[in-house]
């Protein structure tokens, strides 16, 4: 079936707030990310079968897929052939998975410090479970471990025990003593940027974002606040 057929004849086109509960094509696409690698597939063919070309070119777009395989997706969506379209996503976006996860955690022990937008630095707290965003000089508290968790990342603050970053579902970010092992909320997706910046995706589908205030949080959106580099220490 053409693309433009699948249009006419499914009206579930234009209902897609109410299929994904309210969600926009992109954060659909981000939750399809942030999926089990097992479930990835599934969300992407319903992620497909709803959309654009141009919402799918987007979505390629601000997931940092490659343009190689986007382009060959959207091909395949024109032809009608949205379960090649969908196959060709989530692999790309598996593949850079690994990639980026290899990259990050992979040197000097994954030892990092997370500078936003606005220059400042993710700063774990010692005597409280919080974090914020810390103006000037980096020192102890700014030092973290990234650590390769099965294609995904976690980060560990330096304080001991050890506590590590959580996102939660209505967005706020904390720290937690709690083991990686079976806690999601810990678990974040790396990705890469055309800049040489870093995302971070939950496992909720928000991307993880420094404020010029200082406070730290998830947001759907991936633009300049949800972009760190990753100096050395």
């Amino acid at each position: 079936m053409k693309q433009s057929q699948a249009l006419k004849e499914n009206p579930n086109v234009h209902r897609k707030s109410d299929e994904f509960g309210g969600k926009s094509p992109c954060q659909v696409a981000q939750l399809a990310l942030a999926a089990p690698e097992e479930d990835t597939f599934d969300l992407i063919i319903r992620f497909v079968r709803v959309s654009t070309a141009d919402e799918i070119s987007r979505v390629c777009d601000v997931s940092g897929l490659p343009v190689q395989a986007k382009n060959e997706a959207i091909l395949e969506f024109h032809n009608g052939n949205l379960d090649r379209c969908a196959s060709i996503l989530t692999e790309a976006a598996k593949q850079k998975q690994r990639e980026s996860t290899r990259e990050l955690s992979g040197d000097a022990g994954g030892k990092r410090m997370i500078k936003s937008d606005h220059g400042t630095y993710l700063r774990a707290y010692d005597g409280e479970w919080k974090v914020d965003l810390m103006r000037g000089n980096p020192d102890a508290w700014e030092h973290w471990y990234v650590e390769d968790w099965g294609c995904k990342v976690v980060f560990k603050a330096i304080h001991s025990p050890g506590r590590f970053l959580r996102a939660l579902s209505c967005g706020n970010v904390d720290l937690v003593p709690t083991h990686p092992n079976g806690c999601p909320e810990l678990l974040w997706k790396p990705f890469k940027n055309p800049d040489g910046t870093w995302s971070f995706l939950s496992t909720y589908g928000t991307w993880l974002s420094g404020h010029e205030n200082g406070s730290v949080c998830c947001q759907w959106e991936c633009k300049s606040w949800e972009k760190f580099n990753l100096p050395w220490w």
